[in-house]
C-alpha cells in the first residue's frame, strides 16, 4: 500500500472555523478520538520479527502483511508505531481500544510527477490486539498521545485530520494514560493532513495524487499546504559510523 497526503498547520483560533469549514465539505459530523501512540526501535540482535513464523500459522488474514513487514525490517531495522484508538471516557482510565501496527517508508522525492507539497511513500498497516507479545523484543522509544478529529470523503476514500499531540514520561507505562487535562499540548497548533491509503501501483497512486490535487485547489484560499523535509519523515535507523 502507498500513503499520500498533504499536510497544513492550524493555529489554535482557526480550528473552530476548520471544524465548520470540513464539516460542510464532507457533509459530515467529525468523529473525536484520542489515540496512545508509541514508537518501537528493533533489538540488534533481532532480524526481522522474531515470531514471524508463529504469526503465519495463527495470523490467517494478515499473514501476508506480517511477511512483508518481516522481509522489510530484515533488510532494513525501522521504527514502528502503535496506535491504540482511546474513546472519551477511557483518556483517564486505561482500557485499550483496537491497535494498530504501522510502518512507514522514507518518502519518495519530488518529481515531474510528484509535486513537493504532496508526501507519497509506501506502508504497512496491520490490527492485531496482541501487539505488545509480537513487539517484546522490541525497545519503546517515544510515547506521544493524540486528540483528533477525522472525516472522510466518501466517494474518494480521502480522509481528513487534524490533530494535535502531548508528549508523555517515558516511565508510564503501557496500562497508563496521561491526563491531557493537566498539561499543556507538545505545539500550540494543530496539523492537519488530508490523507489516502491506495494500491502500490501507478494507476492507483496517479488517481489519489489528482484527488489531492483537487482538494488543494478547493482550499487554496483557505489552508496552505507546507513543504515538508522528507528526511525529518525517515525511519530507517542507521548504522552509528565511528569518527
Amino acid at each position: 500500500m502507498h500513503e499520500l497526503l498533504l499536510s497544513s498547520v492550524i493555529k489554535e483560533h482557526e480550528v473552530p472555523k476548520i471544524l465548520a469549514l470540513l464539516g460542510g465539505f464532507t457533509e459530515m459530523h467529525e468523529r473525536h478520538q484520542f489515540t496512545r501512540v508509541q514508537h518501537f526501535e528493533p533489538s540488534p540482535a533481532v532480524k526481522g520479527i522474531s515470531t514471524i513464523k508463529e504469526l503465519q500459522k495463527e495470523r490467517h488474514a494478515n499473514a501476508s502483511h506480517w511477511n512483508e513487514l518481516h522481509q522489510i525490517l530484515t533488510k532494513q531495522p525501522c521504527t514502528i508505531q502503535v496506535r491504540t484508538r482511546l474513546t472519551d471516557s477511557e483518556v483517564e482510565g486505561a482500557k485499550k481500544g483496537p491497535r494498530l501496527l504501522r510502518w512507514t517508508e522514507l518518502p519518495d522525492p519530488p518529481s515531474q510527477r510528484l509535486p513537493p507539497y504532496m508526501t507519497q511513500r509506501r506502508t504497512v498497516e496491520i490490527i492485531d490486539l496482541g501487539l505488545e507479545k509480537i513487539l517484546a523484543d522490541n525497545k519503546r522509544v517515544s510515547n506521544i498521545f493524540e486528540e483528533s478529529y477525522h472525516w472522510w470523503q466518501r466517494d474518494y476514500f480521502t480522509e481528513f485530520a487534524l490533530i494535535r499531540t502531548w508528549i508523555a514520561e517515558d516511565s508510564l507505562p503501557s496500562d497508563k494514560v496521561m491526563n491531557l487535562s493537566a498539561r499543556e499540548p507538545y505545539a500550540s497548533y494543530w496539523m492537519l493532513n488530508v490523507r489516502t491509503l491506495v494500491e502500490s501501483s501507478p494507476e492507483r497512486m496517479q488517481q489519489a495524487q489528482t484527488q489531492l490535487e483537487k482538494v488543494r485547489d478547493q482550499f487554496k484560499d483557505v489552508l496552505d499546504f507546507k513543504i515538508f523535509d522528507r528526511r525529518a519523515m525517515d525511519t530507517r535507523i542507521l548504522p552509528v559510523v565511528a569518527v
